[in-house]
């Protein structure tokens, strides 16, 4: 059966990869092995989920992120869940918010 993925999952996962490296670069968190263990999360998926984002979708081993890790990076980085999932505004919420 061939592998299909909607566009939108992967611009979501991409969001996410991007605000857990802005995380990281901020020393905010180690790794993504800190925040898997974090939040009991399969580490092996995470890491290739990251190096085959941009593969084509047959070369993908998983699909898409878990729904806690997307409230998990939300909740422990002040991510927008709006910019997370919709990609609209800005990715850190701001205090008045």
């Amino acid at each position: 059966m061939k592998k299909s993925v909607n566009p939108e999952a992967l611009e979501i996962t991409r969001r996410f990869f991007q605000a857990l490296n802005l995380a990281i670069e901020l020393g905010k968190i180690d790794s993504i092995k800190v925040f898997c263990a974090a939040h009991n999360l399969n580490r092996t998926k995470y890491a290739t989920l990251k190096m085959t984002i941009d593969k084509p979708i047959d070369e993908m081993t998983y699909k898409c992120i878990d729904v806690d890790a997307l409230a998990a990076i939300c909740i422990d980085f002040g991510v927008s869940a709006e910019w997370l999932l919709l990609g609209r505004g800005k990715m850190l919420k701001t205090d008045a918010q």
